[in-house]
């Protein structure tokens, strides 16, 4: 198992206290799946997707499941441990990994329908979601799929501990970041580890999306 100690998340001021940064093991993958399905919820997209609250919360985890499965065999899912269990996870495809080709954006599509097909605005959202998969950079770099922390861990620094581990992989290495969020409040919080709006993609009825990219800093 590795374990990674960054003296630069202490400067950040990240409460790492009985915490580490690992890579998730195959026995932490479920929990690891609640943990970032909570962080989720309430979410413009799946609330616009689901029929009620409860049907969202059914939503969530196959998403979820689907994502970081993906991020397993493509690239690295990072996560902090308290108590045992995993409380916050990073889901990161590798570069030259993304955007996905499409046999495998396929397979990360049809394991993460199952809600969708009983859910709402069906059409309108899928649209939505092709506009974004077509803005996806070839260039290579590493795309943050899902970056999530279990509500009860929240406020503690831990999602931008997860988030500053793997961009200083990303300066070392000369390497951009890419990721989309349908949180207008996570703009600020990606603007603030050096992430810029590339674009804003709406369409009528549906939440807004955006995409962000960041530059390599000089090591």
């Amino acid at each position: 198992m590795t374990i990674y100690s960054n003296i630069s998340l202490l400067l950040w001021g990240y409460e790492m206290t009985n915490s580490d940064i690992t890579n998730l093991k195959p026995e932490d993958f479920h929990t690891s799946v609640a943990a970032t399905s909570r962080a989720f919820w309430p979410d413009p997209m799946f609330g616009f997707f689901a029929r009620n609250a409860v049907h969202e919360h059914l939503m969530l985890p196959n998403y979820t499941t689907a994502v970081m499965r993906d991020a397993v065999q493509h690239g690295i899912v990072e996560v902090i441990i308290r108590n045992g269990r995993v409380v916050a996870s990073a889901s990161w495809l590798a570069p030259g990994d993304a955007p996905r080709p499409w046999r495998q954006e396929l397979r990360v599509s049809l394991r993460s329908a199952r809600g969708l097909l009983k859910g709402r605005n069906r059409l309108k959202g899928l649209k939505l979601l092709d506009a974004m998969a077509k803005k996806h950079p070839k260039e290579p770099h590493w795309y943050l799929g899902l970056l999530g922390v279990d509500p009860a861990f929240q406020g503690k620094g831990l999602g931008g501990a997860l988030l500053t581990h793997r961009l200083e992989v990303c300066d070392a290495t000369h390497m951009p970041a890419y990721l989309e969020t349908q949180k207008p409040e996570n703009l600020p919080f990606y603007q603030r580890f050096g992430f810029s709006v590339l674009e804003e993609i709406t369409d009528e009825g549906c939440p807004t999306l955006w995409t962000m990219w960041r530059d390599p800093r000089p090591t």
